[in-house]
């Protein structure tokens, strides 16, 4: 490793390593180019809609030890995949039979989660480094995890020094580190996508590759937008502020160790390895494009509140605020006026919950009025600034009613629609931002 000039961290999905047939896939872009040392790789994934998740069995069995239920059934289920797979590979399974049985014996012991959770990502690892003639190191040995679940900043040079000397390719599972107390440790969201970026930052990567089964980030949901293709550029802050908006993207922490490294992260395609997905930076040149994306969050209902000075009334501000924090209502924007504060609160509302949010917020304010169901749209790009005519192109483009909340950071417009129209809503922008 340590004479290789340029290297690439590679994090495989649970859809890009399903199967046998997936796995092989992986191998062949990882050998296309030597630059490909370090790959994560996620549990086996769905091979079928209908299929189920390698973790999520595992985590079956966890429950029913919990309950004092026998599990062999369940693991029987896990241990035939496996062996299947390794079969399929040329991996040897009595040795993957032998681990299977450790996990079986261990199963019982562990009183959380996070041990039968992390095993999914275990197995698939060590049988991948014999397919891939790589070494194995298991991410428990250099991947450390606070009680919070957040990566542990000894981490970057456990990695550094474990790894900096081994030659040729290297696997490491993803999803899970070692805790506090010693014991196994996953991350609570986007596990392999942290792993990945954690040992790219150790590493000092060139390129964080992020192999998924969609041909980069999209300017929408792909689902409900017709349009809406991969973008080719897009900046870490505009990631970050699609998520806020709803966008189901990479975590925040699964982007902050390469941030703050300045390594850029490639989202690709496993099925398509051709197609060059979205690379993810601190910057892009905006002349290519001002915006980059759209995405939707529903559903929110907006509550506005009037009262005379209401901006100078402290103690009535801090008794809305206590009482929506203490009911745990969610209130993802704020405006406020002189004698107004509009407040976006997002989730079910039930119609006791209306009532209540009436009746406990008139005792600080003179009026309370309560909205329909609305989705809110945010159109975000770091050349928003430049759109000097997106309103009105918006207003031309856009066939149903909306208004706009604000332009609540440099590089997003939120608007607001009733709930019905969010199909039509969302296609109007998506075709705005890519020009048609």
């Amino acid at each position: 490793m340590s004479s290789v000039k340029e290297f690439w961290v590679n994090k495989f999905g649970g859809t890009s390593l399903a199967n046998a047939q997936q796995i092989m896939k992986v191998r062949d872009i990882v050998f296309a180019d030597e630059r490909r040392k370090i790959v994560v790789v996620s549990a086996p994934g769905k091979e079928h809609k209908e299929d189920t998740k390698i973790t999520d069995i595992l985590l079956s069995c966890h429950r029913l030890i919990e309950k004092g239920q026998p599990f062999d059934e369940l693991f029987s289920v896990v241990r035939k995949r496996i062996l299947a797979i390794a079969e399929a590979l040329n991996v040897n399974q009595n040795k993957m039979g032998k681990e299977l049985d450790a996990i079986y014996v261990q199963l019982p012991k562990e009183k959380s989660a996070n041990y039968a959770g992390s095993r999914g990502e275990y197995l698939n690892a060590i049988m991948i480094a014999e397919a891939f003639d790589a070494t194995f190191v298991d991410s428990a040995e250099i991947i450390f995890l606070t009680n919070k679940g957040q990566v542990d900043e000894k981490s970057y040079d456990k990695v550094a020094q474990r790894l900096k000397n081994i030659e040729g390719r290297i696997v490491v599972p993803g999803f899970y580190g070692t805790g506090e107390d010693g014991s196994v440790k996953t991350f609570s969201r986007g596990g392999s996508d942290i792993s990945g970026a954690i040992l790219a930052k150790a590493m000092k990567a060139t390129k964080y590759e992020n192999w998924t089964d969609v041909s980069g980030i999209y300017v929408a949901d792909p689902r409900f937008a017709v349009n809406a293709g991969p973008v080719a550029n897009i900046t870490y802050s505009e990631i970050r502020e699609l998520a806020t908006i709803g966008a189901s993207v990479l975590h925040e922490d699964a982007i902050a160790p390469v941030r703050s490294a300045n390594i850029p992260i490639n989202v690709r395609n496993t099925n398509d390895p051709t197609a060059d997905g979205t690379i993810i930076s601190e910057t892009r040149d905006i002349k290519l494009a001002n915006l980059v994306g759209v995405s939707g969050k529903k559903p929110y209902r907006k509550v506005v509140l009037e009262k005379y000075m209401l901006n100078r009334d402290n103690s009535a501000k801090k008794a809305i605020s206590n009482f929506l924090e203490h009911n745990n209502y969610t209130v993802d924007v704020v405006i406020e006026a002189f004698d107004t504060m509009t407040l976006f609160i997002y989730g079910d509302l039930e119609e006791k919950d209306l009532k209540l949010i009436n009746e406990e917020l008139l005792k600080s304010v003179e009026s309370c009025t309560i909205s329909d169901e609305l989705v809110l749209i945010g159109v975000v790009g770091e050349g928003l600034a430049n759109e000097k005519e997106l309103v009105k192109r918006v207003s031309n483009k856009v066939d149903v009613p909306f208004e706009i909340i604000s332009e609540l950071s440099p590089i997003k417009m939120v608007l607001s629609f009733a709930l019905e129209d969010y199909n039509t809503a969302l296609n109007a922008l998506v075709d705005l931002v890519v020009g048609k």
